[in-house]
């Protein structure tokens, strides 16, 4: 979702006509093993992410940690609202 965001401000600033391209696949080494990790593109091949470099294929400790706690926080953020729904069909069951 980072990676995306970025990609949004990075074509709403860009004067020429650019798109969203796609994604590309990589593999990211961390102290935790390996995972997989979709990045957007752009078809000028003019967007390179803050938190992601082009050719980066390991992640750095404070990186990793920076992007647990964003996955961390989205999960919250998910339980919250299916328990908000939970409480709102609930209580309009409730009512005569």
């Amino acid at each position: 979702m980072a990676l995306q965001a970025e990609l949004e401000t990075h074509l709403s600033q860009d004067l020429e006509r650019n798109r969203k391209n796609g994604i590309s696949s990589k593999t990211m080494k961390s102290a935790n093993g390996t995972f997989d990790l979709e990045t957007p593109r752009d078809r000028n091949g003019s967007f390179e992410s803050e938190l992601i470099k082009k050719n980066q294929t390991h992640m750095s400790d404070e990186l990793e940690s920076k992007m647990l706690s964003l996955l961390l926080l989205e999960i919250a953020t998910l339980k919250s609202q299916i328990i908000l729904k939970i409480c709102m069909v609930s209580s309009s069951q409730s009512l005569p």
